[in-house]
């Protein structure tokens, strides 16, 4: 059937729907509706064109996902297109289809996270207060404030109305207004956020040759005039702004340039690339190892025959997985598909992008969170348009608009941070995974630490399983150069050649790791919060000029603030966690919400002033390594220090070029850094994600030790680690000192298996949060109810229900919060259809029970 024939469009439309259920069909899981197409747009519409759509009393815009021959119900008319051309394609609308049903999404929600700000023009609902009221209307003091704040302004945008009005209420008094006519309402135009930058350039014109003379009484124009004339002969126009400042001329003297018919004045749209002024050195293509050449030998031809498959790539830290990803993305560039390249943290894209980006110049485009807008347009316009065909960035690059993905990495594939914790909670492994069966693309998830569940599906046959298990150091002649480069001093070490190839290739044992019980260390008279034998190597290891990390996975100087006299413990007015003292700002500060205080000087409970700060963050531990060690240059790497655009990359020049001896750090530093003058890794505290509650805390606790390990020893310089805890007995934490993730894995397995955790069941977490903690409580009660009623009415075996019961952090942001899980190996075919009151938050597989 023809386009031209197709009367009808299914759109899925931008603005939050009503949720009766979780069925499709509802509204609720997808959101699409359908509409009626418009005689001018037959033949024309395409799925992903962006619509304006009657929606109720307002006009709002959607996407088209589809066409239907006959509509279920009467329609209404789609009012006119808001995009020229389709703003999504056809694969992210199927992956954008497959996350809302996976984890129960609205449709529309997911598809307008594909699209980067200034796409499409927002509507927005406008108001405006009328002339004075009439005689005999009657307002309640909340509707004269808002009437006031709003009369003389002109049209509001209803976002601004409660700083306006600042009043409690302020919603319910502005819908009174309305309803009395004193208030006029209706949707607008919201300007686009970012739209393609242009620039005015300058040219010397046809013909403009010899003016020299022309120009003798006026010489400021005479200098613009010879400064043009000398880009002339390179053919080349100039920036306006950049032709003015060179010369000294002003605008002036352009304009009477341009007068005279001596230059002409144009303008051309420029890119805001992230990657502009930076110069990638092209590499060459190293000398594979055995246990690559394998591994590729096993991809490629899965590139080649263009059939989807999942490889789990297991390779200790150090052991040229990156190589493989980039062999792999070369053999999929020449046949003309695309790569999509995921690392979990902004932090990891600088280096990424660096190699990548030296392999293949000019393909490359950069994806993540802390781009401007305009860089974000411009990065998601090369990608639509197939000026780049590798995409490089955190979780949301899966749903880049790659056109024919070939290829599609996860690296450090166990990563909590693939998780999306607003709605729609996707998990960017899982996406890349349902992505490669939609186009046909390899998909190679990669780690040194594999999640569990995809240990078992390796095992199990739904992946297979690669294997990198030897550090692979360097070329002979690239130690030799790196010995050089960093003035790094001869030291016996244990490289040896790969076995079965020449000398050239050079492979190094992964660090030793050292546990330190700090109950011993306590009970031998040791206080202090690095303990005799880490202390040691850290004074060696700066003596010898050689750089040291130092992980703790807490931010901040004190964990909690304490009155020695009454008990009392300083908390978030608004939320139920201790405050954490930051003694750089002098002030306590909620890590949930943000809430700041003064350091207080006396307990605000009894007045006495006997405070006292408990726990260690990465604030204290610096302050520690200054005290201990003056002449050491520290730096900090985590959430505070991080919090400015290019300051992750900034932080890691400072440290690769030396000019920093102690990186202190949290999990950030653990993720996938080469920095090849760290000799030292020091675990402050292995105990710290071990004890959360979180069934996953043994594998994260295992994760993380073995990750932030394989930071030291990259050089050969080698390296070692300690590792501090009060429980070296736990099996996380043997396993993480001996590199051994099989051990892990045995212990691990049966744990999961007789408690029904995943990849045993599925978990499907539900959350309500409401400022009356009675009225959560009864909310979660009734849900618990309602779920287990259903259980019993469609019988379905092996489904059970852990709660309701408060959150771990019962109250955040001044709400109350209850939760309850649902656990089965089907879960959706229990939630399907089934009506879910307004408020639940819903999490299918969820990372985070806090």
């Amino acid at each position: 059937m023809g386009l031209e024939t197709l009367r009808y469009a299914t759109v899925a439309v931008n603005a939050p729907v009503g949720r009766p259920g979780l069925s499709r069909e509802a509204g609720g899981g997808s959101g699409t509706f359908h509409y009626m197409i418009p005689e001018a747009l037959r033949g024309r519409l395409r799925p992903g064109h962006m619509v304006w759509v009657p929606f109720g009393g307002r006009r709002l815009e959607g996407i088209v996902t589809g066409f239907d021959p006959a509509p279920p119900v009467e329609t209404r008319e789609i009012q006119g297109l808001a995009s020229e051309e389709p703003v999504v394609t056809p694969l992210q609308i199927a992956l954008a289809d497959w996350i809302s049903r996976e984890y129960l999404s609205p449709l529309g929600r997911v598809l307008r996270m594909m699209l980067p700000p200034g796409v499409g023009t927002a509507g927005e609902t406008l108001v405006e207060a009328a002339e004075d009221p009439p005689e005999g209307v009657t307002l309640s003091p909340t509707q004269q404030a808002v009437y006031r704040a709003l009369k003389g302004r002109g049209a509001v945008p209803v976002a601004r109305v409660a700083n306006l009005a600042r009043v409690a209420g302020w919603r319910s008094a502005l819908a009174a207004l309305v309803e009395k006519g004193l208030v006029r309402q209706w949707t607008g135009q919201k300007a686009p956020a970012a739209r393609p930058k242009t620039e005015r350039l300058v040219r010397l014109a046809q013909g403009a040759e010899g003016a020299e003379v022309l120009l003798s009484g006026a010489p400021r124009q005479l200098v613009l005039y010879r400064y043009l004339a000398e880009a002339a002969r390179w053919g080349t126009a100039v920036p306006i702004a950049q032709a003015l400042a060179e010369t000294g001329a002003s605008r002036s003297s352009l304009d009477a340039l341009a007068a005279r018919g001596l230059v002409e004045i144009g303008e051309v749209e420029v890119w805001r690339d992230p990657l502009a002024g930076r110069e990638f050195v092209l590499t060459e293509e190293p000398r594979l190892t055995p246990d690559q050449e394998q591994v590729l030998e096993q991809i490629i031809p899965v590139l080649d025959a263009r059939r989807h498959h999942t490889f789990l790539l297991h390779g200790v830290t150090g052991s040229g997985k990156t190589e493989i990803y980039l062999r792999a993305a070369a053999r999929v560039l020449a046949q003309g598909r695309g790569v999509i390249l995921l690392v979990p943290e902004i932090a990891l894209t600088p280096q990424t992008v660096r190699r990548v980006a030296a392999r293949f110049p000019g393909r490359v485009a950069v994806w993540h969170s802390q781009l401007s807008e305009g860089q974000r347009y411009d990065q998601w316009r090369r990608v639509m348009h197939g000026q780049a065909s590798v995409v490089v960035g955190a979780r949301s690059a899966i749903l880049a608009p790659v056109a024919d993905p070939g290829l599609i990495v996860v690296d450090e594939e166990h990563e909590p941070s693939y998780k999306q914790e607003t709605t729609p909670r996707y998990h960017a492994r899982e996406a890349a995974v349902a992505l490669g069966r939609l186009c046909g693309a390899c998909v190679i998830l990669g780690s040194a630490t594999p999640d569990v569940v995809s240990a078992y599906r390796a095992a199990s046959g739904a992946y297979t399983r690669l294997s990198l298990p030897q550090r692979v150091l360097s070329h002979r002649r690239h130690v030799e150069e790196q010995r050089a480069q960093h003035r790094l001093p001869e030291r016996p070490l244990r490289l040896q050649p790969l076995s079965g190839r020449s000398e050239d290739l050079l492979y190094v044992p992964l660090p030793p790791v050292e546990v330190v019980d700090l109950r011993r260390e306590l009970c031998e008279g040791n206080r202090s919060i690095f303990s005799r034998a880490l202390q040691a190597a850290m004074a060696e290891a700066l003596a010898a000029r050689e750089q040291v990390i130092l992980f703790l996975n807490r931010r901040g100087t004190a964990t909690f603030v304490l009155c020695r006299d009454c008990g009392h413990t300083l908390t978030c007015p608004r939320c139920d966690v201790s405050l954490s003292y930051h003694g750089a700002e002098q002030e306590l500060v909620c890590h949930h919400c943000n809430h700041r205080e003064p350091q207080p000087r006396v307990c605000p409970r009894c007045l006495s002033r006997r405070i006292r700060y408990f726990g260690i963050g990465t604030q204290r531990v610096a302050e520690e390594v200054r005290a201990l060690f003056p002449e050491a240059r520290v730096v900090r790497w985590d959430r505070d220090a991080t919090r400015t655009r290019g300051s992750h990359e900034e932080l890691l020049r400072q440290f690769v070029e030396h000019e920093a001896d102690v990186m202190v750090g949290t999990q950030m530093i653990a993720k996938g850094l080469d920095l090849p003058l760290v000799t030292l890794v020091g675990v402050v505290s292995a105990d710290t994600a071990l004890h959360l509650p979180d069934y996953r805390a043994a594998e994260r606790t295992f994760q993380l030790l073995t990750q932030v390990a394989g930071r030291a020893g990259r050089s050969p310089l080698g390296g070692r680690v300690i590792v501090q805890t009060y429980t070296p007995e736990h099996y996380a934490i043997r396993a993480a000192s001996r590199h051994d993730y099989e051990g892990f894995l045995r212990q691990e397995l049966p744990f999961r298996r007789r408690h029904g955790y995943p990849p045993f069941a599925r978990l499907v977490r539900f959350l309500y949060a409401d400022e009356d903690g009675g009225r959560a409580r009864q909310r979660a009660t009734e849900l618990a109810a309602a779920l287990m009623e259903r259980v019993r009415v469609l019988g379905i075996a092996g489904v059970e229900m852990i709660g309701p019961a408060p959150c771990p952090h019962a109250r955040l942001h001044g709400r109350w919060r209850w939760h309850l899980i649902l656990r089965g190996a089907d879960p959706h075919r229990l939630l399907e259809g089934m009506p879910l009151p307004r408020g639940w938050r819903i999490d299918v597989d969820p990372v985070s029970f806090t």
